[in-house]
């Protein structure tokens, strides 16, 4: 948190340090106080945390994106690049960004990209709920068969679009001109209310930062806890709890 670094951290770093920031979020929205001969660079892995760790482990690499947020000493540059090649990042590509930028991308998927996935996914399993559907057909064919996981790899590899040319000419033809048919104009609008009203004005962090304390409370107190349970109690959470329970033994 801000304030741990600004009350215990910050005040005993050297008037010359180096900070790393993994996210632009804090330095973006100026939320930690940094002296003014100090380097901030943004060292930022586009992976999970513990895959830096294992793909590392493996000698494979990420993408990474780098900025000098602040340049101090005048080194930030090269201490930015070294920790890439330390981390592993630089076998993938360090890609010279910001902390706007990180951010923006960041927030606009959490809070934009991702919300309307889920609820295109919750929506359309109770669709194929009251169509007769059963709860282990449409987990699995959904998302418990991992081949969402398998579709996006194959986008990384090899293409968002031309990835399409694995599935079975129906998918092919339903994807495509499906997603061709559909009128973005509502979506993007959101998209674009979501960037300008709500994260790059800094509205999003203002109203984050009045309940971020809570987050470490236990039980109901804790928003996120409350978040997690209201979704939980949707037709496909309480689904997929019956099919996890009921193939506990297949699953684990």
């Amino acid at each position: 948190q801000p304030r741990i670094f600004n009350e215990q951290v910050g005040p005993n770093l050297k008037s010359t340090a180096s900070i790393v920031i993994a996210s632009g979020y804090n330095a973006f929205f100026g939320l930690l106080k940094f002296g003014p001969g100090q380097d901030v660079v943004m060292v930022a892995p586009r992976m999970i945390g513990s895959s830096v760790r294992s793909l590392y482990q493996r000698g494979k690499g990420f993408p990474c994106f780098v900025s000098v947020e602040q340049n101090g000493t005048g080194h930030g540059l090269p201490i930015a690049i070294a920790l890439c090649r330390a981390i592993g990042a630089t076998k993938a590509g360090a890609i010279a960004s910001s902390a706007r930028e990180e951010t923006a991308l960041d927030l606009l998927a959490e809070q934009a990209l991702w919300p309307n996935i889920i609820m295109l996914f919750r929506e359309a399993f109770s669709v194929l709920k009251e169509a007769g559907c059963s709860d282990e057909a449409l987990c699995y064919e959904m998302w418990m068969s991992k081949e969402p996981a398998e579709i996006f790899e194959r986008a990384a590899e090899e293409g968002f679009i031309e990835q399409l040319k694995h599935h079975s000419t129906v998918s092919q033809f339903g994807q495509l001109s499906g997603a061709l048919a559909l009128d973005g104009t509502s979506a993007r609008a959101h998209f674009k209310e979501i960037l300008h009203n709500q994260v790059l004005n800094g509205k999003f962090c203002r109203e984050f930062s009045k309940i971020e304390e809570d987050l470490e409370k236990d039980g109901p107190e804790n928003p996120l806890n409350e978040l997690y349970r209201r979704s939980g109690e949707t037709e496909l959470g309480q689904a997929e709890k019956r099919v996890r329970a009921r193939l506990a033994d297949l699953l684990n």
